[in-house]
């Protein structure tokens, strides 16, 4: 019984601490914050992947010339990080090397149902004081 308890309060400490992972809550929290900070905080990127989305040769069509005219606002993607994938673990750092894919979703007025995928990379570390670093992000 003794040893249960020893066990018991093992996994309670060791839970406390973040999650190092690819796909911890921890991480993906920060990679959220990260892409509405620098996409979708960000007008011309929002429009530069709207572009992106659609095809830089469609933008001209007539169907799009609001958003050009800056008539129409263009409209905020939803996102999804998904298909995350662990492509590197260093034991001793315990350090991550990540891969996945970030899906945007458009829908408004104009354009329905209009999807891009984006490969992105990071690197998901563990500090001196036990918290999550996330860097190297690439691909959004």
């Amino acid at each position: 019984m003794k040893h249960f308890f020893i066990i018991l309060s093992f996994l309670f400490f060791a839970s406390c601490g973040p999650n190092i992972s690819c796909d911890s809550s921890d991480t993906l929290d920060i990679l959220e914050d990260s892409i509405e900070y620098y996409v979708l905080n960000d007008d011309y990127e929002r429009g530069f992947r709207f572009g992106e989305a659609i095809g830089l040769s469609l933008f001209t069509d007539e169907r799009y010339t609001a958003y050009i005219d800056g008539t129409r606002e263009i409209p905020d993607p939803k996102y999804k990080i998904k298909n995350i994938r662990v492509k590197n673990y260093n034991k001793r750092t315990n350090s991550y090397s990540c891969a996945a894919e970030l899906e945007y979703k458009w829908n408004d007025g104009l354009v329905k149902n209009l999807k891009m995928l984006k490969n992105i990379t990071y690197q998901v570390e563990e500090t001196t004081e036990g918290d999550i670093y996330v860097s190297n992000l690439f691909g959004f």
